[in-house]
């Protein structure tokens, strides 16, 4: 470590300065550092004398700062104020604190809860409380700390981190396509059972569109759980409309396919919000940074395919 500047001061004289430079007033330092108006004054005197040249100009109006006092200052409640952060972050190190996320079901099941273990490994001092719900948070509503909104990051209040944009592909088991004519796209779609999610009933439709088919077909099944669609898609009985970083680890092993060559990328995703007063925290600032990697991973391991935006 290196040693300290020669030019450090006391640091006494100091917060005096600073407090009595913020206040424009000696009492009312005195009155925020809990000592007497004289303690501030011959801190102060004491200082300039170091310096070698007067911080203020005392007038009948009362104190006036140079420019030069000043920024010198502003330069110390900066650094007060970093000092107070880095303390935080160390206290925040040695000291168990729970962070509570509130996020989709499906979200916490197909795709953060596989993650979690790595996130606790690292940072074991921090216990991730999941709580579960099909509406939107709501940090005037709920006690939580952060959130995950599906949309296009337009909150103006919140912290919105990207963790990635939602991506609609056909997906099926390798058995299902290899027992199904597949000589085109229409001739294979004609043949199959498409599987639907209710709470997103326009996803094949969508598709469709983006891939310049016409919907002929005509056997579908419809299911309430997003989970269940794609466990029936395994199970081969049909085509599912797979959220792609949602099956990422099924078409990595292969337990799905996607047997066609076009992805629907939309300009709605999934974001970490946090509202902009709590973004410091330390807890909060690490679960940004882990999920941040770790979106910028999982998107990086999706296969290669030719992705189209839909049509306005």
């Amino acid at each position: 470590m290196s040693r300290p500047h020669r030019r450090l001061l006391p640091l006494n004289q100091l917060r005096a300065f600073e407090a009595a430079a913020r206040h424009c007033s000696f009492t009312k330092a005195a009155e925020e550092l809990g000592v007497t108006q004289g303690a501030v004054s011959r801190h102060i005197r004491a200082l300039e004398l170091r310096l070698g040249f007067p911080l203020f100009t005392r007038t009948a109006q009362g104190l006036q700062l140079s420019h030069g006092s000043r920024v010198f200052a502003q330069s110390l409640e900066d650094a007060y104020v970093r000092i107070a952060r880095a303390t935080d972050n160390l206290i925040a190190t040695h000291t168990h604190s729970v962070l509570t996320v509130r996020g989709y079901t499906t979200f916490f099941i197909r795709w953060l809860i596989p993650r979690l273990p790595e996130f606790q490994r690292r940072h074991p001092e921090i216990e991730v409380r999941l709580v579960a719900a099909s509406d939107p948070v709501d940090f005037d509503r709920d006690a939580v700390d952060v959130g995950i909104r599906y949309g296009r990051g337009q909150w103006p209040h919140w912290n919105c981190d990207l963790l990635f944009l939602d991506e609609l592909s056909p997906i099926c088991s390798p058995d299902y396509f290899a027992q199904r004519d597949s000589s085109s796209p229409q001739a294979l779609l004609r043949g199959s059972t498409l599987l639907h999610h209710n709470l997103r009933p326009s996803d094949w439709a969508e598709w469709y569109r983006c891939a310049n088919l016409a919907e002929e077909q005509k056997d579908n099944l419809y299911f309430e759980d997003l989970s269940i669609v794609y466990e029936c898609a395994r199970a081969n009985l049909g085509i599912a409309i797979g959220q792609r970083s949602y099956v990422e680890d099924d078409l990595r092993s292969g337990r799905l396919v996607e047997p066609f060559g076009t992805v629907l990328r939309r300009d709605l995703g999934y974001y970490l919000v946090t509202p902009r007063e709590r973004a410091d925290a330390p807890k909060i600032q690490v679960f940004r940074a882990w999920l941040a990697q770790a979106s910028h991973r999982s998107v990086g391991a999706l296969p290669q395919a030719e992705v189209s935006s839909p049509s306005v």
